[in-house]
């Protein structure tokens, strides 16, 4: 009996970036899995060894997105940047320089849906959960790190507190602030002149909502616009923006 071509987790690796490219040519709502098939070369046999559902598929993707991610957010905690800026600088990050595939925050949008994580496999869905979590762990775990450090002066019985309602919050802006810059994009279909937007600016009117929540709480060094500034410049210099 011959070997097979590729291994388990090549199989899977070509699944998932077929499964991308036929999304990015149709979209999250019109992919097959036929297509799929073809696109990676494999039988259909093979692909639901990994996949068994278009709902696997996009959970799937979220969870490779969501190990992207957070690979790259800890890159910018390396950063030689105050605590009070090291949060803002993955919202002004250049997201279409670090993402796997273009389609990420419709993705994100779509994968907030219950009834759609409900008809994924347990597998899959244990991935992406658990995933989901730790990034979620990694920004609260920065905030307490801060409280450690003494960058963020809050006393040692309120430091959970305070970092869970700060994650919360700032996860709570950039996630509204993402379904608004959609739903102002896709004006276009009914002709309205809404040109996309770009990456956020320092100036930009979700980065100084960012900066006046930040500073409700006790930083030892306030987010000015200087500092954000200077984010953006380092950002730069390490190809994430």
């Amino acid at each position: 009996m011959p070997a097979p071509k590729f291994s388990c987790q090549e199989q899977e690796n070509r699944i998932l970036q077929a499964a991308a490219a036929c999304i990015e040519a149709s979209s999250l709502l019109d992919f097959t899995m036929s297509g799929i098939s073809k696109a990676a070369g494999l039988s259909m046999g093979s692909i639901y060894k990994h996949i068994q559902s278009k709902e696997d598929v996009l959970v799937a993707l979220g969870y490779h997105y969501q190990v992207h991610f957070m690979a790259v957010v800890k890159q910018i905690f390396a950063l030689p940047l105050p605590a009070v800026a090291r949060i803002p600088a993955v919202q002004l990050m250049d997201h279409s320089l670090v993402s796997p595939f273009g389609f990420a925050p419709q993705l994100e949008t779509l994968l907030g849906n219950e009834a759609i994580l409900k008809r994924a496999s347990a597998g899959w869905l244990e991935k992406f959960i658990t995933i989901d979590i730790a990034v979620e762990d990694l920004f609260r775990e920065e905030v307490l790190r801060a409280c450690r450090d003494g960058e963020l002066q809050v006393d040692q019985a309120q430091q959970e507190a305070i970092a869970h309602e700060l994650v919360t919050s700032m996860w709570s802006i950039c996630v509204g602030h993402t379904q608004v810059q959609m739903q102002r994009n896709a004006r276009h279909l009914l002709d309205q002149e809404v040109q996309p937007s770009g990456r956020l600016e320092s100036d930009s009117v979700i980065v100084r909502s960012m900066t006046r929540m930040m500073n409700t709480y006790p930083w030892t060094t306030p987010l000015t616009e200087t500092l954000l500034a200077s984010t953006c410049r380092l950002l730069e210099e390490h190809g994430l923006r």
